[in-house]
């Protein structure tokens, strides 16, 4: 599942949150979509199909698919500024960032989960936050990432460190968050 579409349903099941704030902003780095030359995920397609749509005013960006866009009462800005987090939005008054990878979603040889969520791990610990924000690492929902996952959150400096890890479904699902 490629990092965008991994991003773009998480910020879907948070706007979904009862006491969700309204916006959602989602940083899409574009080697993410297109990998030397080759689409690997069409984002404003997705969005389309997925009932969102773009604003009629907005940011505008280099990339097509850089916009706000809105479904209901939810508004959805896709950007693709550096040094943010992937997913940042607000549910019940509680700040949440979180940081996303891809991954596969059939067993590949090399375990490349372990490190794509370690690396999601140590991307959430360094992000400028306030101790009541939420952070949350998130990775597609597979068999493997659901092992480590389990494993990792009885760990006691992660549970000490507030990050949680999120497993972020095809099926619009998204597994092991509090909120």
């Amino acid at each position: 599942m490629p990092e965008a579409e991994v991003a773009l349903r998480l910020a879907e099941y948070l706007s979904e949150r009862p006491g969700f704030g309204g916006h959602v902003a989602v940083a899409i780095d574009g080697a993410s979509v297109r990998v030397a030359g080759v689409e690997v995920f069409d984002i404003v397609s997705y969005l389309a199909r997925a009932g969102w749509t773009r604003a009629a005013a907005g940011v505008a960006g280099k990339n097509v698919w850089a916009a706000d866009y809105q479904r209901g009462n939810a508004t959805l800005r896709v950007h693709s500024r550096s040094g943010r987090g992937d997913v940042e939005t607000t549910v019940s008054g509680r700040r949440i960032i979180a940081e996303c990878k891809k991954g596969p979603l059939i067993k590949k040889p090399g375990s490349p989960e372990y490190p794509l969520l370690t690396a999601a791990i140590g991307q959430a610990l360094l992000f400028d936050a306030a101790d009541a924000d939420l952070l949350i690492a998130a990775v597609p929902d597979t068999p493997s990432f659901q092992r480590i996952a389990e494993a990792w959150r009885a760990r006691p400096r992660l549970r000490a460190s507030g990050i949680e890890i999120a497993l972020v479904s095809r099926s619009g699902s998204v597994l092991g968050l509090s909120v």
